[in-house]
């Protein structure tokens, strides 16, 4: 078996024709790349160096066409070697998006800003955009109201720190005033202020004598929460985006393809444990095709990121595209996105 090196000859052009491949949709011959290149060589040396790479697995070939394609070892090869330069937002226009701060910071629930965000990620990305809610057992009591309908029911509005705003209706025996109810909020909003909630127990809440009426309110209070935190522990929410985007992408117009890509976009549990399924030290994650270790993704490719609240991770962003997509573009508008999810998140904890 020959062994054959992998010159910086080599790489220029595996570089060149993994960025051409992306950026046209079709198969990359040598004349393209002799064409491009500030290389003093022929096109045939270059067909040469073409066919040492595809022997050593970086490119690959249709059967009905000369040019080359990338194989997946060919795209990791190309994603591991993205600089700082393709990555740093001064020198890209994305970083100049003023809509994605201000849809932000005009939505209030935490919700409205997943819901806009994943919508505005598919629409600057042209790929399906997702994004993971905050994980519940992480979040905070911030601050909660107690209201009094007219008929004698009640609501209890508990915000987190992460921005869930979580609300209950509900019937108590006896009769509470509005006086009452302010004096129970008070003592829960000063108990329980940057407690973890999965940790809020009703015997831990101090109450005066004078406040012993209180009791039994605070009770059912503390049982709402609990009831809140119940319901949605089991899984964290997953926002989903442009399905009928991704579609129009050239490597999906077979219907054997699109079958396969909508197998995997409606099993919510997969995507979820694709997004949150990589080590919270790194600041992205690229998985590309059988990296997914998944049916139906041969032809995908992944990139996640976990964005924070308070220092702590929260929740993830993620693209599925096809393996052609635009690596760096995409890396640096999804950073873009996590710095601002981060920073105001902090701002409403």
């Amino acid at each position: 078996m020959v062994i054959m090196d992998f010159t910086n000859r080599k790489k220029i052009i595996l570089q060149e024709v993994i960025v051409k491949f992306i950026r046209g949709a079709e198969p990359v011959s040598s004349g393209k790349i002799a064409a491009s290149l500030a290389l003093d060589i022929s096109p045939a040396t270059i067909r040469k160096e073409m066919y040492e790479l595809e022997e050593m697995g970086y490119l690959t070939h249709p059967h009905t066409s000369a040019g080359r394609v990338p194989t997946d070892r060919g795209y990791r090869f190309y994603v591991d070697n993205i600089t700082e330069s393709e990555l740093n937002p001064i020198v890209r226009k994305e970083q100049e998006l003023p809509e994605i701060r201000e849809m932000i910071t005009k939505s209030m629930e935490i919700e409205d800003v997943l819901k806009k965000s994943t919508e505005m990620l598919a629409r600057i990305t042209n790929y399906l955009s997702m994004i993971v809610a905050p994980t519940i057992d992480q979040s905070k009591f911030k601050h909660i109201e107690l209201l009094k309908f007219e008929d004698g029911n009640y609501l209890m509005v508990l915000i987190t720190d992460a921005g869930r705003v979580y609300k209950r209706s509900f019937s108590l025996e006896g009769r509470f005033t509005d006086l009452d109810l302010q004096g129970a909020a008070g003592i829960l909003n000063c108990e329980l202020r940057d407690r973890s909630i999965m940790d809020i127990e009703a015997g831990n809440i101090r109450v005066s004598e004078g406040d012993a009426h209180l009791i039994l309110l605070i009770n059912r209070i503390i049982e709402l929460i609990k009831e809140c935190m119940g319901q949605n522990l089991a899984y964290n929410r997953i926002f989903v985006h442009g399905t009928s985007v991704i579609m129009q992408q050239p490597e999906f117009v077979d219907i054997k393809n699109i079958h396969q890509i909508l197998s995997v976009i409606e099993n919510e549990y997969l995507l979820m444990k694709m997004l949150m399924d990589f080590s919270d030290d790194k600041s992205f994650m690229v998985k590309i095709g059988a990296e997914l270790f998944s049916e139906g993704t041969d032809n995908l490719s992944l990139i996640a990121s976990k964005y924070r609240i308070r220092g702590n991770t929260s929740g993830a962003i993620g693209i599925l595209g096809p393996k052609r997509m635009d690596y760096s573009r995409v890396i640096n508008i999804m950073n873009i996105f996590r710095k601002n999810l981060t920073e105001v998140f902090d701002s409403k904890a």
